[in-house]
């Protein structure tokens, strides 16, 4: 397979206010789409959207409402590591849906993180919209969506 660059969105569940009033809740990337390794391009990508703080808590992401990526966040003296790992069909997931949605929970509560969603996410349409009316970075109230 040749390089192919696809725009993709992520967004996530409001973490809290202290977090929320910087922190883009729905942002765009360019997702390159290539041979040999196409996860190391995902990789950064979830690194720089989730950030490098929030140590102890995990991230479960879902593409088209099915998991896609767990991300889980630990600190140990003053060193953060991140692990991250995808799920064996998560590039036919990502290109289908081309937004991946997150949800949190405390890394002890990682196991009430459900394998599927079926509400609360955008598609990549209504992000487009989003995006185009309120610009790049920007918080979303996913409540108010019908």
């Amino acid at each position: 397979m040749d390089q192919v660059d696809i725009i993709i969105y992520l967004t996530r569940d409001i973490f809290c206010m202290a977090d929320d009033v910087m922190a883009p809740n729905m942002y765009r990337y360019t997702w390159t789409d290539c041979d040999p390794s196409p996860e190391v391009d995902l990789f950064y990508i979830i690194e720089d959207y989730l950030g490098p703080n929030l140590p102890g808590f995990c991230w479960r992401g879902y593409a088209g409402g099915k998991m896609i990526v767990d991300v889980n966040l630990h600190r140990e003296n003053l060193t953060f590591s991140r692990e991250i790992v995808l799920v064996e069909n998560w590039q036919e997931l990502l290109r289908e849906s081309q937004i991946i949605h997150f949800r949190h929970r405390q890394s002890a509560d990682k196991e009430s993180l459900p394998f599927t969603i079926d509400d609360n996410y955008y598609t990549f349409e209504e992000a487009e919209k989003l995006i185009s009316e309120y610009g790049i970075n920007i918080v979303v109230d996913r409540s108010s969506k019908s």
